[in-house]
Parts: C-alpha cells; structure tokens; sequence
C-alpha cells in the first residue's frame, strides 16, 4: 500500500509540473487555459464523490465546492506558470523543449493516477470505515439491519492485546460462520484498519484462520485471506505470518486461491527495507498466486 501511495503521488506530480515546464520554456498565457482544464479532468476522474455524474445530485453546495476547487486550481496553474517564468529569467536559459511536452506530462497524470488507484474503492472503504464507526460508539445503529450492534464483533474488538493468537482464530471462526459471517467480517477490517492499539493479537488470529487449510473455501464468506492480507499492514512479522501459512495452506487446498489476494497487490507489499526472508516469503507466495491465476485464465 505504501509503494502504490508513493507511485500515485509521483503520477500526480506531472500534473504540477507541466505549467511549471510550461512556464520555463516560455509558452505564453493563453496556455494556461490548458492546464486549468488537465486539472479539472484529474478532479473529475479522481475525485467521483466530490463531481457526481449525475445531474440530479448537483446541489448548491456541490456545485459551490466545484467552483471553489476550479478557483484554487485556475490559482495554482497561474503561480506555477509565473514560477517556472521566473526560473527561466533568472537562469537566463530557455529550454528548447517542445509546447507539447508539458501539455503530454500534465495529461499523462490523470491515466497514470487511475491505473495506480481506484477512486470508488477508496470511496467505499472510506464509507464502510464510517459505518463502522458509528456502530461501535452508538449501540442502536447498524449499517445494514438497522438494528443493535453486534455482539460478537464487540467481544473481539475487546479481546486484550497479549490474547493467545490460536485461541483468537477459533474465536472468529466462530464468529464468522453463518450468514452474518461476512457481515462481521467487514466490520473487523473498517474497525481494524485504523485502530489503535492496533490488537496485533486479533490480527494474528485472523491470519491463523484465514490460512487454515481445513477452511472450507468459497461458501458464504468470500476473501478471508485477502481481508487478513489487508490487515497484516507493512508489519513485517505479520506479512511473515499470511506468506508462509498462506502457501502452505495453498499446496494443501489449491480451492482457496480464490479468495487469496492478486499477485500484484502481494508484489506491491515487498519493499527493501523488509528482511530477506520476509521478502523471499512474500515472493514466493505472489509467484504461487501468478500461475494459479494463469492456470485460471486458461482453464
């Protein structure tokens, strides 16, 4: 997650820096216009919530933050355009680049952007994060039902940090059986994701259950191992933990593939500043999960 964060802000620093070249190789002020618009379209396609598609959900206050964005932006583009202006004076050295250059880099931002992060994702577990919230701290609400809290997920979430990892997996698989199971599941990932303590126990458990090859796959509840996968962070010991018990529970029950995250979302968790072995780990779980999803495709 933190690779993907870094990737994205390095996509939306083209956006910055196309007037800024702009400014620098002496285009003149009626290119500004352009790289208004590039902003507006980066808005558009990153920001879905704040720019409804549709037309009926464009009330006052949204098309009055609309325009205080455009006004922000329109500033934005004017200073970076005087800056790189300024630059090229005071260097007294204009680069003989070409206008479309700049316009390019400012496009590219957008596409890039999108491909490294999806929006309506972050929108929707930014929503379930809310509605989590609002259960644990007002006893009659529930996202879904309507009605009390849930009893299970409380005790969990109350469960003390030195709590035994494999009494905590038994505990959820418990908890996680039957038609509520996905449910409370959702419910631990939003209030885990940003708790603190962090229950390092709760999560090692999860890990312990996810990864258990006796765990029938598939059914009611759908991507255990990826949710615990979420959960373990950039924790080395905790990554540690879902690589090893997750390949071997994969050469035991190949089935629980589908609900195990993607290659790629496990390649972008391997960073140099893990230890060897938690990065051969990760690896050779990701290398795992490329030919099981290649022998999906061709099956």
């Amino acid at each position: 997650m933190q690779n993907r964060l870094r990737l994205l802000m390095g996509a939306s620093a083209l956006l910055y820096f196309g007037p800024l070249l702009a400014g620098l190789i002496g285009l003149g002020w009626n290119a500004a216009p352009v790289f208004i618009a590039l902003f507006a379209l980066w808005l558009v396609v990153m920001r879905p919530a704040q720019w409804p598609r549709d037309l009926s959900d464009w009330t006052g206050e949204t098309v009055l933050a609309a325009m205080a964005q455009l006004a922000v932006n329109t500033l934005l583009v004017l200073i970076l355009f005087a800056t790189g202006r300024g630059l090229g004076g005071v260097a007294g050295f204009v680069p003989n680049l070409p206008a479309v250059l700049p316009v390019g880099l400012a496009f590219l931002a957008t596409p890039l952007s999108r491909l490294i992060w999806n929006p309506q994702h972050g929108d929707a577990t930014h929503q379930l994060m809310q509605d989590a919230l609002r259960q644990i701290h007002d006893p009659a609400f529930h996202p879904l039902t309507g009605g009390p809290r849930d009893v299970m997920v409380d005790t969990l979430l109350g469960l003390p940090e030195g709590a035994d990892p494999d009494l905590t997996a038994q505990a959820l698989d418990a908890a996680l059986r039957g038609h509520q199971g996905g449910l409370r599941l959702s419910l631990l990932e939003a209030a885990l994701e940003h708790a603190h303590p962090p229950r390092l126990a709760l999560r090692q458990g999860l890990i312990l259950w996810a990864t258990d090859p006796a765990r029938t796959p598939g059914g009611d509840l759908h991507g255990g191992p990826a949710t615990a996968f979420s959960l373990a962070g950039l924790r080395p010991d905790l990554l540690a933990l879902f690589a090893t018990r997750g390949l071997a529970a994969l050469h035991q029950t190949p089935a629980l593939a589908a609900d195990f995250p993607q290659s790629r979302d496990i390649e972008i968790t391997i960073d140099d500043s893990q230890p060897p072995q938690v990065q051969q780990a990760l690896a050779a779980l990701a290398h795992h999960m490329k030919q099981a999803e290649q022998a999906s495709l061709g099956a």
